[in-house]
Formats: C-alpha cells, structure tokens, sequence
C-alpha cells in the first residue's frame, strides 16, 4: 500500500486509459497533445537496461513514450516564461529538486508503509526488481526466476558483484534478512499482513503473530549467496507481482529489526520535528553512517525543510545513473509546491486543484500538466464498535448523505476525478463502480428515514459524531464540508485533526488485535469516523479488499467482523480462473459496502502533476518512481 498523506488517500496490470469526466478536464488534456508550431514533436527514447534473465515477464528494453502516454511523459519544448512563470532558476545542473508532502515517518526499509516513507527508501535501497512508468518489469537485484511446476516455490537469481555502500557484497541472506525484519512483531510494520495472509509465504503467519520466533521457520531462505528461495502455502497467481514491491528490499542484518524505535519516539532515524537540526549520514536500518545498496545515499536530513541524497558510486548500475542529487524539499501544501513550481525552483510539484483555472491559462503550465494512471480510492472508514455508527442503518444513512459529485466538483475543485461507488478502482479485476446498483448514491430524504430506523428522532436526537483527519493538503476544507452534509441531514459532527504522522500513530494504536504495537480496540477510541485512502501496490483487488479492509487487516481501523467476506477472500486467492477470481471479489467488495456500509468511497485517485519541459520522466501506476530513471535537462 501506500499510505497517503496529502489529498485524501492511504498511500500490476495493462495500462488504463483516463477517462476525461468534464469539459474542463478535456480543455486541459487537449492543450497537451495539441497541435501547430508551438508543440514539440513526438519522440521516443530507449533506454537499454543490462540484463541477463529468461522470464517473459521481465523485458530487456523501456520504451519511454511520448506525453500521450498516459504514464511516461518526455516533454522537449523549450517554455517561453511569462510574468509569472519561470523556468528552472538556481538550480544546479544535475540536482532534482522533488517537493515532498512532509517528512518520511521512517527511512528503514522494513518500517516504511506510508507514501513519502516508501518514495525515499525506493531511491536508497535496491529491490528484486523495478515496475517502470510503461509497466514493464525489469531486472534489479534480481536477473530472473523460476516457479515450480506446483505454483508454490519460487526460485530467484540475483545479479552478482552488488555491494553495499561500505563495500560488503550483497548477498541472498540480507533479502531473506529483510523478509523476516518486516514479519518481524518488534518492527509494527503493516506490510507483515501482505506477505504472510496474502501472499502466504510458509510459515509467515505464525512468526508474524509470535506463535514461534524462529524466522528459519518462514519459508524465505538462502540457497547460497546469490540465490533466493520462496515457499508459498498455495499458489498466488499475481505474487510476481509483488517481487517489485519494497516488502522485498533487504537488510543488513538481524540486529536491524529492532534498529528504529517506533515513530512517535523522535530518533536520528525519525528526527524530532519539534527541534530541526542538521542530521548528516543519519541511521538507515541501524546503520551508522547510512549503508544502502541502492542508486543514491541519504547525506542530509533537516526535519521540516529537506532530504539530500547523493548518487551512490558503488551501486551496481552507477554508469546509467545521470541525477547526481536529490534534494526532497519539505512542502506540506500543493500550494506550496506550486510556488516553488512557478518560481522555477523545483522540478516537479502537484497540480494543486484551486489553481486549475491558473494551469489552464497559461501556456507553459498547459502544456507541463500530467495527468496519471494511479490505481487508488479515498474512503471513510466507520467505527462499528463505538458509538452510533455501532448500528448499520446509521452507517448506511451517513453514506447515502454525502454528495460526491459536489465535493469532487466545488470543494476539491477536481472536475476530472471520478466519484467512487467502490473501493477496487477502474480498471483493476472485479471493479463494479460504473454500476448504480453498487454502493451508495446522494439521497439524502433516505438519509434522514435511515436515521428514523436506527432509532433517532425528536424524543431521542442524533449524538454528535467525532470524525477524525489529518490536515495536510485539502483534507481540511473537504471535511468541513462532509461535516455540513451530515448535518444537514441530522447529524452533528466533532472534527478532530493532527498532522499526518501523528494522525497515523493514533489511528494505529487503535487497531488491537490486529497491531502488536497497539494498545486500544476501536470500541476503546473516539472516532466514529476516519479519513483514509488507499493507493494500490499491484494490480489485484486482493490488495485492496484484503490488504486494506480485511478484518485481520492491520490497515482496518473499523473494528468489523465477516467470516462471510473472508471466506470470499480466502476463495478468491487460491481460485486460477480469472473470471470466477473476479467474481468473488465483487460478492466481497458488495458486502463491505451495501450489506455491512463498513466503508464510504468518495473518490478514485489518479496522479496529477506539473513537470518541467525537458525533464525525462516516468511514474509507474503502482508504487513510487524509481528516480534514477529520470533524466534532466
């Protein structure tokens, strides 16, 4: 996952086609592709990746499209700046100026579940492989691997010669290191929950559970040095998938698992923000100085101001990297990545939604705009364990209250985004958002009715309801005007809101039993409502009905029960037919929303961002970019 700070969220298939929802939307896409003098010329470029594999699934050339693409964008023109606009101004040849929504809550590999987190550690750490912008998967530690006859055993070939940042040789036992860190009770991450429920790696539910802590017991090991073996319970047909995922990033040791304290204890790792200091070759994974395998080393970090990453020499394909330094500057609102935008000082930023009007009147901002495949939703979450969402037609009444279009079209300013009738977005097996039959639609007369039945009224009015939020981006505004909505309908509501890491760590510790780190149940915890969203990390609705709203989810803060929907799901994952697969992930997804209103979809995601002309860029559809592909002008 990628759980998500900014906008509404939580932070592998065919590439999907934008569907264009307004007339302000086709303005915008049209101005892109347009036509005449002042366009650039359609190009591609190769880039030509060493490899040495035999897997279908891996390919030896990307193909970097041109802006029609709808992941991989080169733009060539040269911008004519206007009063106010400017070209890239201060910026060293060489260094990427990257804005990002706050600080990472963790640079270790193993910790790292959040958006921002997983960005950083993606340019630090070298994976198995790497998914690119054209959805190919390519070789990166890894040059290949083989699957058994039964679909079980999982036998993978790293490249050899790969070295850590102090010179140690990377080996197959710091990926099964890595394996049993992030399984490991001790870390808190929530990842532990993809590898062993869903991908079912042997043994992985007992270690992750504390039923035995010997991780020799989970089916990852070292066959020697430059072999890696995965045993899985049952066949998983998308778990190729997940090898270009960072839960299979290694670590430098066993030491490491215990190496970062849990976020809500500042430590060189996860600085205070309360005190920026300059931290140079902070602690990675235990680590000090920082020890990495990947394209770039961690040189700098000023809490609340910037990230410096340098290029790592030693790293394996040094010679195709050309960004010599990253420099993730601190920019908590798109407003503010905007104007660093506009002032030339930053290389890319998010297209905030008020300044729509602004992008499309300028000439050079029209033809920078991106908009991007990003398979994703934003949702509320209800209580069912505390207060009145305890009752289902209380639940059903708040989601039949919400209008959808208005906060996409008025509030978010967003007239491209989709209203989301479901939690699996577009093009992703088993969605159903385009039916009207699906979910909850605006109505708010069988809003008010829904209330009656759940036992409210006159002699007995609605108690207020607490919603919580964190405040980065629009969540604010958006909020305040759901909050309008229910009350509108009979609802009062309490808005309670805390910065994005704070936010989370609450959230966490009310997810007992789910969490080992926690310390409450939702029936302990005030909220009756939450915000989240979910940015999906490979494209199979198991990572999201499973990975996210499972109720053994460490990601499922409802408090809600269904051996019916787990049954589905348990069904789902070991059934080949991809028809039937799908089929019993719609029944699922129908329980969680219609029978249960469990969940309240607001929006599916896409990624809509500003881009400099003559950056070479590219955003995969799942996960962070691998920014060693970019290129500068």
């Amino acid at each position: 996952m990628c759980r998500k700070p900014s906008h509404l969220e939580r932070e592998s298939a065919s590439v999907s086609r934008i569907a264009v929802l307004s007339v302000v939307l086709a303005f915008l896409i049209l101005s892109l592709i347009g036509c005449g003098a002042r366009e650039p010329e359609a190009i591609e470029k190769i880039v030509t990746v060493p490899v040495e594999v035999t897997v279908p699934v891996v390919q030896t050339q990307v193909v970097i499209h041109t802006r029609e693409a709808p992941r991989t964008v080169v733009v060539t023109a040269t911008p004519v700046p206007t009063p106010t606009y400017a070209p890239l101004v201060n910026v060293q040849p060489g260094v990427l100026v990257y804005p990002l929504a706050s600080d990472p809550l963790t640079v270790d590999p193993q910790e790292a579940s959040d958006e921002v987190s997983g960005l950083v550690v993606q340019q630090l750490y070298e994976g198995l492989f790497h998914l690119r912008g054209d959805g190919s998967v390519v070789p990166a530690a890894a040059t290949g691997y083989q699957v058994a006859a039964d679909g079980k055993t999982y036998t993978i070939t790293l490249r050899s010669g790969m070295k850590w940042s102090d010179g140690a040789a990377v080996t197959a036992q710091h990926y099964v290191d890595g394996v049993c860190q992030l399984l490991d009770p001790a870390t808190g991450n929530s990842y532990y929950y993809l590898l062993s429920e869903v991908a079912g790696i042997r043994g992985a539910h007992d270690f992750a559970s504390g039923a035995t802590a010997d991780c020799k017991k989970v089916g990852v090991r070292a066959v020697d040095d430059l072999t890696l073996q995965i045993a899985l319970d049952r066949p998983a047909a998308f778990f190729p998938k997940l090898l270009a995922f960072r839960t299979f990033l290694p670590a430098r040791g066993p030491a490491a698992a215990a190496a970062t304290p849990d976020r809500r204890t500042p430590t060189a790792t996860t600085p205070d923000r309360r005190t920026p200091t300059v931290t140079a070759a902070p602690a990675v994974g235990g680590q000090s100085p920082a020890v990495v395998n990947g394209p770039y080393l961690l040189s700098e970090w000023q809490p609340d101001r910037k990230l410096t990453l340098v290029k790592n020499e030693g790293y394996w394909n040094a010679a195709a990297v050309t960004i010599q330094r990253i420099e993730f500057v601190i920019a908590s609102a798109p407003a503010s990545q905007f104007a660093l935008y506009e002032k030339g000082q930053a290389h890319v930023a998010e297209a905030p939604p008020e300044q729509a009007a602004r992008i499309q009147a300028d000439a050079n901002l029209k033809r920078e705009l991106q908009v991007l495949v990003r398979p994703g939703v934003s949702y509320i979450g209800l209580n069912t364990q505390a207060g009145p969402t305890k009752n289902l037609a209380f639940r059903r009444a708040i989601a039949s209250a919400i209008d959808r279009e208005r906060l996409i079209g008025e509030v978010l300013k967003q007239p491209w985004h989709k209203p989301a009738r479901s939690v699996i977005p577009p093009d992703i097996l088993g969605y159903q958002g385009d039916d009207p039959a699906v979910g909850y639609s605006y109505d708010p007369e069988r809003a008010k009715k829904l209330l009656v039945e759940a036992g409210y009224g006159p002699d007995r009015p609605v108690p207020p309801v607490e919603i919580w939020v964190n405040r980065e981006g629009n969540n604010l505004p958006l909020f305040q005007a759901i909050g309008e909505m229910l009350e509108k309908v009979g609802i009062p509501v309490r808005l309670n809101s805390s910065k994005w890491d704070v936010y989370l760590a609450a959230l966490d510790d009310c997810n007992r039993p789910n969490r080992s780190d926690a310390t409450k149940t939702p029936a302990e915890c005030a909220y009756s409502l939450y915000r989240m969203g979910w940015v999906m990390d490979y494209a199979d609705p198991a990572g999201i009905l499973d990975v996210v709203f499972s109720p053994r989810s460490a990601f499922q803060y409802t408090g809600w029960q269904s051996k019916e929907y787990t049954d589905l799901l348990a069904r789902a994952l070991v059934e080949q037919d991809e028809k039937k697969r799908g089929e019993l992930y719609k029944s699922a997804e129908k329980i969680l929303l219609q029978e249960a209103a469990v969940v309240a979809p607001l929006q599916y995601y896409d990624r809509t961002v500003l881009v400099k002309t003559g950056v070479t860029f590219e955003y995969p559809a799942f996960g962070p970019p691998n920014l060693q592909y970019w290129r500068l002008p």
